[in-house]
């Protein structure tokens, strides 16, 4: 049980490193363009180069980030490399000009590969014993995205450029530091003694072509999907006149879906089986492709752009559970750093596609084309699982695993253990101990929650003109309920002082009931209760 329990906080800590590391990407992602005109003054041409030499030195260093991760401890290379991108934010924050701006992009984009690798890989470690895992990883990147990106936007009208780079360097090292606690101690472990007896028995191009079906449908999909959305930038941007910061907002509903669905759809994979979601979401992503070509307004995009995000949390897990399972425990470093590979490559790919698409000047025309590549992956990616010769079913494959490596016991009737013994037996350990400590999480819990809602209170009260908190909830005054704020919205003529109140009213409601429900499960009685009796 001891061993569930520090394998249950190593999870959590590196979820929360993830988070946290995931928003600090995002962040530098949407502000370096900003940063690189407004600041550096560089042309549009130079700034384009800037972001390329970080995407091609994070593509050219995550093969080697993943021989380094299966051969050394996970979480050191993990807090090494989130360190590494914090130096590149402070490097980015001294930048006077196009040279120094490079180097730091190359550092990021090198720290961003042996951080990710490593994240990805620790992650992987517990999918056979959770099949949930890479579910959970989503979700907490998506997190990071919009809960620390909104704050940077704040930050940066507030403060300027060179802050909003200090305060992800923060995050960085606050990543840093919750990777590099998740250490091994002992690395004289089992585990660790088999990584080093099978790493020299696959080399990373046999291990390419073992995982080339689902490593091709990858780029053929990435491309699309990076196509589209970079294609939807530049229409909110040229064809509706939208600053970046109203983009950011369109973009907003969808990162919060992504945050809160890979969870449920796991459980949907678990029940119908992952070909069967896979198709899902390549039909949910070229039907918001596709919606596009005939949204009148960008609150209709923002709507659509949720589609996307349904597509994405059916996707990347399985995807990404997927490359785990065929490379192994020992090669997980190898299998997910070219998975990401393949990700950048089809990204890299789709920007230099949406230029061309967007230059021909027929918005249906691209719309359509990206739509119809989008949803060969209905067929291509279940395809190339079938190829792999994996499961269907996640919780098939980790019975698989934990009754792979274990060794036989007897019973106390004679009765020789079975695997499905083997299973219950870990998952019952795995439940005893989160029942255990369940009494704090659900105060840490509470206690996160409450900081959102008093992050979502600043913001819109900062966001709204001539607002104060009494007014945004609705105390004392004549408040507009939520149905109008949203009818107002989707007829192209909203209430930015309404919608607010409405949305953190609405906010406020749930919060609420989440309290009742907080103090109604600490009143529960627990496992460690009746034994202490």
């Amino acid at each position: 049980m001891a061993a569930a329990t520090l394998a249950l906080r190593r999870e959590r800590r590196t979820l929360d490193s993830a988070t946290l590391a995931s928003g600090a990407e995002q962040v530098v992602d949407f502000v370096l363009p900003l940063f690189a005109g407004a600041i550096l003054g560089l042309s549009a041409w130079e700034t384009g180069l800037l972001i390329a030499a970080s995407q091609l030195t994070a593509f050219l260093i995550r093969p080697v980030a993943g021989v380094v991760v299966d051969r050394a401890d996970r979480s050191v290379v993990g807090a090494l490399g989130a360190g590494a991108f914090a130096v590149g934010c402070g490097l980015f924050a001294l930048s006077t000009g196009f040279s120094s701006a490079v180097i730091a992009a190359v550092v990021t984009g090198g720290a961003g590969a042996f951080l990710w690798v490593a994240i990805r890989s620790i992650i992987g470690e517990r999918l056979h014993e959770d099949s949930s895992v890479f579910a959970k990883l989503v979700a907490a990147e998506e997190t990071g995205g919009w809960l620390i990106l909104v704050p940077a936007i704040i930050l940066l009208s507030i403060a300027g450029y060179q802050w909003v780079f200090a305060g992800i360097a923060l995050c960085c090292l606050l990543a840093a530091w919750g990777l590099f606690r998740t250490r091994h101690r002992d690395s004289s472990t089992d585990d660790a003694r088999t990584a080093a007896t099978e790493l020299s028995s696959v080399s990373l191009r046999r291990l390419g072509t073992s995982l080339r079906p689902m490593l091709l449908a990858v780029v053929v999909t990435m491309t699309a999907e990076a196509a589209i959305s970079l294609l939807l930038i530049l229409h909110l941007q040229r064809g509706f006149g939208l600053g970046l910061v109203e983009i950011a907002y369109v973009f907003l509903p969808g990162a919060i879906a992504m945050s809160v669905l890979p969870a449920p759809l796991h459980r949907l994979a678990v029940r119908f089986g992952r070909r069967r979601m896979l198709m899902l979401g390549s039909v949910s992503s070229a039907l918001f492709a596709l919606g596009l070509a005939f949204a009148p307004s960008p609150p209709w995009i923002a709507a659509l752009w949720v589609l996307s995000a349904v597509a994405w949390a059916a996707v990347i897990p399985v995807q990404q559970s997927v490359i785990a399972e065929v490379a192994g425990r020992a090669h997980l470093g190898r299998g997910l750093s070219l998975y990401e590979a393949a990700c950048l490559a089809g990204a890299f790919i789709g920007s230099l596609v949406a230029g061309l698409l967007y230059e021909s000047g027929s918005w249906l025309l691209a719309c359509l084309i990206c739509a119809l590549v989008i949803s060969s992956g209905a067929a291509l990616i279940p395809a190339a699982v079938r190829r792999l010769g994996v499961t269907d079913d996640p919780e098939a494959a980790a019975v698989a695993a934990l009754s792979g490596p274990a060794r036989p016991t007897i019973h106390s009737d004679g009765r020789p253990s079975t695997a499905q013994d083997v299973d219950l037996s870990a998952r019952s350990d795995a439940n005893e101990s989160m029942a255990q400590k369940s009494r704090r999480t659900l105060l840490t819990d509470l206690a996160a929650h409450s900081g959102l809602l008093a992050v979502g209170l600043l913001i819109a009260r900062f966001a709204v003109p001539e607002s104060s908190f009494s007014s945004i909830l609705g105390f004392g005054t004549e408040a507009p309920g939520v149905v109008r704020a949203v009818r107002e919205l989707f007829d192209g003529d909203p209430d930015i002082a309404a919608l607010a109140g409405a949305a953190m009213r609405t906010w406020v409601v749930v919060y609420i009931i989440d309290l009742i429900w907080t103090a109604w499960k600490m009143l529960e009685p627990r496992s460690d209760d009746h034994d202490r009796s």
